[in-house]
């Protein structure tokens, strides 16, 4: 019962008006760029307020196309599904972002421990990005024991060109 999408949300409603979940401006805008050389730019972060990172934290990393809608139009239907994942158990952290270069999509999160992270993989809302995406168009990778903090804070290239 915990897992599903509508007790998810309702779940992510609440932290948003108790201030425990939040829209943070951190990394707004930051650019990070990845091993195969590719640039993100981040356009949003939601994190638990209050979270303090656990011995088996989890960064998972995936990239995609959507097959339709353009990026606004993504943008905007993303916010439903992000609060159904920032409820979804073990949730600490996402950060959005896109590469300005191909239109590809990168979500990179923050979960409590592997075991979280591999119930969200099995979640609808992560089927229904799969769905979304171009065929073989989806990758992905995973980090144990690194915060998403440390990962982007590594990854991160100086904005002033």
């Amino acid at each position: 019962m915990r897992k599903f999408p509508l007790v998810c949300l309702m779940i992510s409603i609440f932290r948003l008006v108790t201030g425990k979940l939040v829209l943070s401006k951190k990394y707004l805008n930051t650019s990070v760029i990845m091993d195969d050389k590719k640039e993100f730019r981040i356009f949003r972060n939601i994190r638990l307020r209050t979270e303090i990172p656990g011995e088996s934290e989890c960064v998972f990393i995936v990239s995609f196309k959507f097959t339709s809608l353009s990026h606004s139009a993504n943008k905007l239907s993303s916010i439903i599904p992000m609060l159904v994942i920032a409820g979804h158990p073990g949730f600490v952290e996402k950060i959005y972002a896109v590469c300005p270069d191909d239109g590809y999509w990168q979500g990179m999160y923050q979960w409590k421990s592997i075991e979280h992270l591999n119930e969200y993989k099995e979640s609808f809302v992560f089927r229904v990005m799969n769905r979304r995406a171009v065929p073989g168009s989806i990758s992905s990778f995973e980090i144990t024991n690194q915060s998403l903090t440390g990962f982007i804070d590594s990854h991160k290239i100086n904005n002033e060109r």
